[in-house]
C-alpha cells in the first residue's frame, strides 16, 4: 500500500528553503520587505538583479496581499478586478482589471489582463462610453512596462541615491521655494488631462505664485484648440465626430495615424465605410467620401478616395481655394481675405469646384480638418468652412478646454526647473541649452535616463501606467481611472508624487492624491461604493462628469486676422520644404526602445528598425540620388545627414523626415551599439510642423534600409479587389468575376455545384472527423481596414512572438504571424509594357532601364524611377494564415507537424516539426515563419562575442553559447503570454486563429452547460487578438456553423471573396471587396487597380467574358 511519506525536515545547518509564500509568512525577511513603501519597494535592487531576486520580490507581494501583515507605512491599496469579484485568487487563472494609457490628449481607456500578478496584455474597456479601440502604442506599452533599460535608480548629480533621501530632497526643495513663492521656480511638462494633476497645479499656483507652469510637446496637438479658441471667441477644443460626416475634407491632417486620437478617428471613419447590404436607393450616399489634400503620403491619403499632393506650405493655398469657392457656391454672405493666399499654387481648378461642390450639397454632415503640423491659417480657414457647411453641432463639437499654459522658452532664466516627463534635451536642444544655463537645480522626472536626464541634478524613475494610480480625462471628457496592476518594478513615482512632495506633503502618494480628488468630483466626500464602482468600471459615469458641447458665434475678424500669418513657398531643387512628421512606429521617440515597435514595419514605406528622408521620384532625380544614398540637409545653419528613400505619391521638393530616432541609449533606441536612424530634431526649429529653404547635397555614403515589401505593385493580381460605388450597386456580387474564379464552368463539379477535386478533402470523404458543433472562420472588411497595424502589435502581444533583429528581417527572417501588405496602383496608361529583352538586358547590366515603361523582369528597385509613382493610389491587405480546407502546407509536411483539427483551424504541433520548411515553400500566401535561432535566448542587439568572433551586427550566431543577460532574461519574460508557448529554434510558426482563446471559450461554455449538451461557444464570446485591437472593426470571427453568427452573415455577403481562390484551397479566411466613393465629376475619378486589372487580363469584372458566369450571375461556388 501506498503512503504519502513525511516532510522531509529542513537541516539544522546550510541555507534554508521554503516551498511557498505562507511558508515565509512570519521570517524576518518577509517582514522587512512588507515594511517598505507600496507597492513592495524594488527602489533598492543593486545593479545585478537576478531572477531570485525578482521572484524575492513577488513573493513578498503575494504575502502582504493574502496575510494583511501590519507595519506598512502607506495604507493597503485596493485594487478591484473588472468583472466579478471571485472569492479567492486561482493559481493560472488570469484577472482582468479596468485602467487607461495616459496621452497627450486624452487617455485610451483599457482592461489590462493580469496572470500571477503580472500585466500581460491590454484590450480596449468594453464599458467605456467611448468605445474607441486601441492603437499600436497602447497594445506595446506592455513590453515598455518590462524595458531592461528603463530608470531605475534615484540619482544625483549621477550617482546612486537611496530613494528616502530623494523623497526628503523633494520636501526640502519645495519648504525653501514656498518662502519666495516660488520665484526662480519654473515646471515643464507635457500635456496631460488628468484631473489629479490639475488640482494640484492650483494648489501649486496658490503656493507657489511666481513659478512658471510651461508645456512642451514634441508634437503638439495644441493647435487644434488656440484655432477653435480663436474662432470661437472663448477657450474651446474641437470635438471631431467622422462618424457623422458623410463628406470629409483632411488639410494635411492624418487622422487615421499621425494624429493624436487616430484609433477614435478609425473607428469613427470605418463606421461610415461599413456596408451590410447593396441599397441601390441611397447611390454615393452608401458610405462617406474622403478628400485629401497632402504632402507626405500617409495612412488617410492612402484611404481617400481623391487625394491632391502639393507642399506643405502650399496646404494653405489650396486651403484658401477651397474655403473661397466654399463661400461662393453657399451664398455665405460672410468673406475671407484668401485672394493673396491662393494665387499661391496653381492645382487643377475642377478638383477645387467639385469638392466644394460636394461639401456645399452635404451641409450638416460635411467636416474639415487640418492637420497639427499646419499654421494657424489653415486652421481658420478650416473652421470657417465648417461654419458655413453648419458642422458645428454636428460634425464638430465645442468642448471647454483649460487654461492655456506658458511655452518652454518661459522657463529659460529659472534657477530651479521641474521636468515632469518631457525630454527638451532631444527635441528642443537650442531652448533647453538656454534653460540649463541659468538652471541650478534641475530636478527630472523620466521614464529613461536618456538626453534630459544628463546633467539634471536629480534623476527620480517615472512608474510606468500599469505600475500607478491615477486619472485622466478621455477626449469626450469621461474621467478614467489609472490603476495598477504590478507593483512598482524600480520604485518609481508618478507626477502627483512629486508635486504633492513639492507642496510638503511628505506622505503623498498617487493613490491618496487620486482619492481626494474623486472625491472632489463626486461631491466633497469619498463614498467608497462609488470609488469602487469607478475602479470597477474603469470610468465615471455621473451625468455632470462629461464635458458638454458649448455653443459660440463665429468669429469672421479674428479668421481673417489669422490669414495674414500665413507664408506660401514655391519649393524647387535650392530651396526644398522639410516637412517634420509623427512615426507610426516611434511616436515622437518615446517608443524608440521599444522592440515590438521597431519591428513593426512601417504602413507606408514598410521600412523596420530605421528612419529615412523621404522624397518624390522628381525630387530623387532632380538631387541626383537614389535610394540609400546619404544627402546631408541643411536648414537654417543646422544640418543632419540621412539616407534617401523614394516615396510614392509624395510631394515634389518635399523632404518628410520622422521625429524620434538616432538616439544614443537604450539597446532597442541604440541597436548593436549605434543608433537606430538619425536625429531629425537637430535641424527641427522649436515646434515647426514644416520649414522652407532647406538644401540637400549627396554626401556620397550609402545607408541599407530594411523593407520588409520590396513589391509595390498588383500588376492585375485581383488580390485585392476593388470597385467604385456605382459600379457595386449595378453587380453587388462583382468580386466573384475576377480572375480563374469567373473561368470554372468548365470544370467537374460535385453535385452541390462546388468543384470536384482529385482527392477530396478528408472532411468530405470522412465526415466524422468534422466537427458538427464548431468550425471556425474569419472575414476581414478592407472597406474597413485602414492599414494601422494595430493588429500587428496585438497579435506579437499575444502569442510571445520574438524580435529578430534589423539583420535578421534583411534576411527575410521576421516573424510576425501576421502583416499588412501594402500596394500601389497608378493609370496603366502611364505604365506601358517595355520591351522584355530590353529590360532583361537592363537587369543583366545593372542599368536603370526606362522611367516611362514597366516590365516583370525588372528589378524591384527599379520602381522608384519610374513615372507611375508619382500620383498613385493605396490599397492595403491584411494577410495572415488563411486556414485552408485543403492546405497545400499539410500535404508536404513529411512528420505531419502541420495538421487538420476537427473544427477547420490549421495546427502546429511543434514538437513534431523537424524545420524541412516545406510547408512554407508551399504557402501560396507566404504567411509561415520559420524560427532559425532561440530568438527568445538571445540578447538585444547582439553582444561582444558575437562582434569579436563572428562579425555579425546581432548575437544570434553563438549556438548553446549564446543567452540573454540576467536583468533581459528576468524583465522581458515577464511580458509573455502564459497561455501560449514559446517556441523552440528550427520549428515553423503560423497564425492559430489563437487558438488558446478557443479552447479557453469552449472550457468556459462546457463548464457552464454543466450536465447539459449546450456546449456550443456563444457567438462574440470568441475574439482573437487581432479582431479585439481593431478599432476599425475590419476582422470579424467566429463560427460559420452556426448561421446568426456575424462572420456566417458576413460570408454570405456578395462582396465575399477568396485571395487566390482558383487554387481552390477553401481557406476559411475570405475578404470582403473594397468599395470607393469616387466622385465622378473630378478629375482623378478612376480605380487604378481596378483599370490595370482590366488592361492586363483584358476582361472586364462587370461583364461576362470567356467562360464566366453570365453579368447577371454569381460565380462559382467554392
Amino acid at each position: 500500500m501506498k503512503v504519502i511519506p513525511p516532510v522531509c525536515p529542513e537541516p539544522e545547518v546550510g541555507p534554508q528553503y521554503f516551498r511557498s509564500a505562507e511558508a515565509m509568512a512570519d521570517s524576518a525577511q518577509l517582514q522587512e520587505w512588507a515594511e517598505r513603501e507600496f507597492p513592495a519597494g524594488a527602489a533598492e535592487l543593486t545593479t545585478a538583479e537576478t531572477r531570485r531576486d525578482f521572484m524575492k520580490l513577488m513573493s513578498a507581494s503575494l504575502a502582504l496581499a493574502g496575510f494583511g501583515l501590519t507595519g506598512c507605512r502607506r495604507p493597503t491599496e485596493h485594487i478591484y478586478p473588472f468583472g466579478k469579484q471571485p472569492e479567492g485568487y486561482l493559481h493560472g487563472v488570469p484577472q482582468h482589471f479596468a485602467t487607461a494609457m495616459p496621452t497627450r490628449t486624452g487617455a485610451i481607456p483599457l482592461l489590462a489582463k493580469s496572470n500571477d500578478g503580472r500585466p500581460t496584455k491590454v484590450e480596449a474597456n468594453p464599458l467605456h462610453p467611448d468605445k474607441a479601440g486601441t492603437d499600436q502604442f497602447a497594445q506595446a506599452s506592455v513590453l515598455g512596462l518590462y524595458d531592461p533599460d528603463r530608470a531605475q535608480y534615484f540619482r544625483k548629480a549621477g550617482k546612486t541615491v537611496k530613494r528616502e533621501e530623494a523623497l526628503d530632497a523633494l520636501t526640502t526643495l519645495g519648504k525653501s521655494l514656498a518662502a519666495s513663492g516660488g520665484r526662480g521656480l519654473a515646471f515643464i511638462t507635457e500635456s496631460n488631462s488628468s484631473p489629479t494633476r490639475a488640482r494640484l497645479q492650483a494648489l501649486l499656483a496658490a503656493q507657489f505664485p511666481n513659478a512658471i507652469w510651461s508645456t512642451h510637446d514634441a508634437i503638439d496637438a495644441g493647435i487644434h484648440t488656440e484655432a477653435a479658441s480663436l474662432v470661437a471667441g472663448k477657450r474651446v477644443s474641437p470635438y471631431f465626430k467622422f462618424d457623422q460626416a458623410k463628406r470629409i475634407l483632411s488639410l494635411d491632417c492624418d487622422f487615421l495615424g499621425g494624429e493624436d486620437e487616430s484609433a477614435r478617428y478609425t473607428r469613427d471613419f470605418a463606421k461610415g465605410r461599413k456596408i451590410a447590404k447593396p441599397d441601390a436607393a441611397k447611390k454615393d450616399e452608401l458610405i462617406n467620401r474622403l478628400y485629401c489634400v497632402e504632402s507626405l503620403m500617409t495612412l488617410t491619403g492612402g484611404n481617400a478616395d481623391h487625394r491632391l499632393r502639393v507642399a506643405p506650405s502650399q496646404v494653405a493655398a489650396v486651403a484658401a481655394q477651397l474655403a473661397a469657392e466654399v463661400l461662393k457656391q453657399s451664398g455665405s454672405p460672410n468673406s475671407l481675405n484668401t485672394s493673396a493666399l491662393a494665387a499661391g499654387v496653381k492645382v487643377d481648378a475642377k478638383w477645387i469646384t467639385e469638392c466644394a461642390k460636394d461639401l456645399v450639397s452635404h451641409r450638416g454632415a460635411a467636416l474639415v480638418v487640418a492637420g497639427q503640423r499646419q499654421p494657424l491659417a489653415v486652421h481658420a480657414l478650416a473652421h470657417a468652412m465648417n461654419e458655413v457647411l453648419g458642422a458645428f453641432g454636428k460634425t464638430i463639437e465645442l468642448h471647454d478646454a483649460p487654461a492655456a499654459t506658458q511655452p518652454l522658452s518661459a522657463a529659460i532664466g529659472a534657477e530651479t526647473v521641474v521636468v515632469l516627463g518631457a525630454n527638451p534635451a532631444l527635441t528642443a536642444a537650442d531652448a533647453w541649452g538656454q534653460v540649463t544655463k541659468s538652471g541650478k537645480t534641475i530636478v527630472r522626472l523620466g521614464y529613461h535616463e536618456d538626453e534630459t536626464a544628463t546633467g539634471a541634478t536629480w534623476h527620480l524613475p517615472a512608474a510606468h501606467y500599469l505600475e500607478s494610480w491615477g486619472d485622466a480625462r478621455t477626449s469626450d471628457g469621461t474621467v478614467v481611472a489609472i490603476q495598477p496592476l504590478i507593483a512598482p518594478l524600480f520604485g518609481g513615482l508618478t507626477e502627483s508624487e512629486v508635486l504633492g512632495l513639492l507642496l510638503g506633503n511628505p506622505t503623498a502618494n498617487a493613490y491618496t492624491l487620486t482619492r481626494e480628488t474623486f472625491a472632489a468630483l463626486t461631491g466633497g466626500a469619498l463614498d467608497e461604493e462609488k470609488w469602487k464602482k469607478f475602479l470597477h468600471d474603469g470610468f465615471f459615469a455621473a451625468p455632470t462628469d462629461k464635458t458638454k458641447s458649448v455653443s459660440a458665434t463665429f468669429n469672421w475678424t479674428a479668421a481673417n486676422a489669422a490669414l495674414a500669418s500665413a507664408t506660401i513657398s514655391t519649393p524647387s531643387k535650392d530651396k526644398l520644404e522639410v516637412l517634420f512628421h509623427r512615426d507610426y512606429s516611434v511616436d515622437d521617440g518615446r517608443y524608440t526602445n521599444n522592440g515590438w515597435l521597431q519591428e513593426l514595419p512601417d504602413p507606408i514605406t514598410k521600412i523596420v528598425w530605421d528612419n529615412a528622408v523621404l522624397v518624390s521620384r522628381a525630387t530623387a532625380e532632380a538631387l541626383g540620388v537614389s535610394n540609400g544614398q546619404v544627402v546631408s540637409i541643411s536648414v537654417g545653419g543646422r544640418t543632419v545627414d540621412g539616407g534617401v528613400w523614394i516615396q510614392p505619391g509624395m510631394a515634389d521638393f518635399t523632404l518628410g523626415l520622422a521625429l524620434g530616432y538616432g538616439r544614443k541609449w537604450g539597446r532597442i533606441a541604440s541597436f548593436d551599439g549605434g543608433s537606430v536612424g538619425f536625429n531629425a530634431y537637430a535641424v527641427r526649429p522649436l515646434g515647426a510642423g514644416f520649414v522652407t529653404g532647406a538644401t540637400a547635397k549627396a554626401t556620397g555614403g550609402k545607408h541599407d534600409f530594411i523593407c520588409t515589401q520590396d513589391h509595390w505593385t498588383l500588376h492585375g493580381r485581383p488580390v485585392v479587389r476593388e470597385a467604385n460605388v456605382d459600379q457595386y450597386l449595378a453587380k453587388p456580387d462583382f468580386a466573384k468575376n475576377f480572375d480563374l474564379d469567373a473561368h470554372t464552368d468548365f470544370l467537374v463539379k460535385n453535385p452541390d455545384g462546388s468543384i470536384k477535386n482529385i482527392y477530396e478533402h478528408p472532411y468530405k470523404t470522412h465526415p466524422q472527423l468534422s466537427s458538427k458543433t464548431h468550425q471556425w472562420g474569419m472575414v476581414v472588411d478592407l472597406n474597413a481596414c485602414t492599414g494601422c497595424s494595430a493588429c500587428v502589435i496585438a497579435c506579437q502581444s499575444e502569442n510571445n512572438i520574438p524580435i529578430v533583429g534589423k539583420d535578421q528581417v534583411a534576411k527575410g527572417r521576421e516573424m510576425h504571424w501576421m502583416r499588412i501588405d501594402r500596394y500601389y496602383a497608378a493609370d496603366p496608361k502611364k505604365k506601358p509594357q517595355g520591351s522584355m529583352i530590353t529590360a532583361w538586358k537592363d537587369a543583366v547590366m545593372g542599368n536603370p532601364g526606362n522611367p516611362d515603361t514597366v516590365n516583370l523582369v525588372e528589378r524591384d528597385e527599379l520602381q522608384a524611377t519610374k513615372k507611375w509613382i508619382d500620383d498613385p493610389q493605396v490599397v492595403t491587405q491584411p494577410m495572415m494564415c488563411q486556414h485552408c480546407e485543403a492546405a497545400p502546407c499539410e500535404s508536404v509536411c513529411p512528420v505531419n507537424a502541420t495538421a487538420h483539427d476537427d473544427e477547420g483551424v490549421n495546427v502546429m504541433a511543434y514538437n513534431r516539426c523537424v524545420g524541412t520548411r516545406y510547408c512554407a515553400n508551399n504557402c501560396a500566401w507566404k504567411v509561415r515563419r520559420f524560427n532559425f535561432f532561440d530568438y527568445n535566448k538571445r540578447p538585444i542587439g547582439g553582444g561582444k562575442m558575437a562582434q569579436e568572433w563572428f562579425k555579425m551586427d546581432v548575437g544570434l550566431y553563438k549556438g548553446p553559447l549564446g543567452h540573454r543577460p540576467g536583468d533581459e532574461v528576468d524583465i522581458i519574460s515577464l511580458a509573455r503570454n502564459p497561455d501560449v508557448t514559446v517556441r523552440m529554434r528550427g520549428v515553423m510558426e503560423k497564425c492559430t486563429f489563437c487558438q488558446q482563446r478557443i479552447e479557453g471559450a469552449k472550457i468556459s461554455q462546457k463548464v457552464k452547460a454543466g450536465a447539459g449538451n449546450d456546449v456550443q461557444v456563444k457567438d462574440g464570446a470568441i475574439q482573437t487578438a487581432c479582431q479585439q485591437v481593431c478599432p476599425a472593426g475590419a476582422i470579424t470571427f467566429g463560427n460559420i456553423l452556426d448561421p446568426n453568427s456575424a462572420v456566417s452573415k458576413l460570408k454570405q455577403q456578395d462582396r465575399n471573396y477568396t485571395v487566390l481562390g482558383f487554387l481552390d484551397n477553401r481557406p476559411r479566411t475570405t475578404y470582403l471587396a473594397r468599395v470607393r466613393n469616387v466622385n465622378k465629376a473630378m478629375p482623378d475619378a478612376q480605380i487604378w487597380s481596378l483599370e490595370e486589372y482590366k488592361s492586363i487580363s483584358h476582361s472586364d469584372p462587370f461583364q461576362a467574358h470567356g467562360h464566366a458566369p453570365a453579368g447577371e450571375q454569381k460565380g462559382a461556388k467554392h
